[in-house]
């Protein structure tokens, strides 16, 4: 899909970034920030004395210092300039991100520059939710609706297999990318299975514990015992039929868009189910 946010508006952005006393990685030094964002270890290095980008930039930015402080701007391997509208967002949402920027007033003030920026191209970045009283941003399109949970579970490999379904979705073209779509979502299921199932606490209906790849047995017994009784009934039926969906939805031989977004959406259903039955999401974290 063509990108909406233009290039021009991109530079805009990044020019006040560098042109101002702010520091995009807030906080943070910047391959936590990064990591937040991007599995590090998975990606390349520039410099052949380490073996990826988490050691490369921490080489070059921490400890040497002899990177210009906008490369991440330029970096071919984040691609910001001409990657997607959402990973591009998603950067931009971070930099504003509580754990980043937890001073409110600094945080509103430049998610009020991007946004003069961003509204040429139909989009903004407004407040959507709190954690610990401060206001959690995410990206909308102007005049739509805002997607609910986008925010990262904290549960690291959950969250970047969650990303990784939203930039191949972004990109596919053919049978056979969709179809990766839908077996990348079997994983993200048994990434969060594993994260949530306890043998103690989520005892399943036959005495027989599940295998750690098994994730419909996992998060079936997670449902029954999260959200037993009467008064959980429509909150299991729908867990589980959101379950039922995806696991239905990702060997698909036809696969094509509409498939895979309903798998990747079935499957981010789930997912956000279980980080409220988890608790890590609400106004109190």
């Amino acid at each position: 899909m063509a990108n909406e946010i233009s290039e021009v508006t991109r530079r805009a952005i990044i020019d006040y970034l560098t042109t101002t006393p702010i520091k995009w990685s807030g906080r943070l030094p910047e391959d936590d920030f990064l990591a937040r964002l991007y599995d590090l270890t998975a990606m390349p290095s520039t410099d052949s004395r380490v073996p990826n980008a988490a050691g490369d930039i921490r080489q070059h930015r921490i400890d040497w210092h002899d990177w210009e402080d906008d490369w991440v701007f330029y970096d071919q391997r984040f691609n910001l300039l001409r990657a997607s509208d959402r990973e591009f967002l998603r950067f931009l949402c971070e930099t504003v991100h509580p754990v980043v920027r937890p001073y409110v007033p600094q945080a509103q003030e430049i998610a009020e520059a991007y946004n003069r920026e961003l509204a040429s191209d139909g989009w903004a970045l407004i407040e959507t939710r709190y954690m610990s009283g401060r206001p959690v941003f995410e990206p909308q399109k102007i005049g739509e609706r805002v997607e609910v949970f986008d925010e990262p579970t904290g549960w690291q490999k959950v969250d970047r297999q969650i990303q990784e379904v939203r930039l191949r979705l972004d990109t596919a073209n053919t049978e056979e990318q969709f179809q990766a779509v839908g077996l990348l979502c079997r994983e993200v299921l048994i990434s969060v299975a594993q994260e949530v199932f306890n043998p103690a606490l989520h005892p399943c209906p036959d005495g027989t514990d599940p295998s750690d790849t098994d994730a419909k047995r996992m998060l079936e017994c997670i449902f029954n015992a999260e959200l037993e009784g009467a008064a959980n009934e429509e909150a299991r039926v729908h867990a589980k039929a959101a379950l039922r969906l995806a696991l239905a939805l990702q060997h698909k031989r036809t696969a094509d868009f509409r498939m895979a977004a309903l798998c990747a959406e079935a499957t981010s259903s789930v997912v956000n189910m279980l980080a409220v039955i988890a608790g890590r999401r609400g106004r109190s974290l």
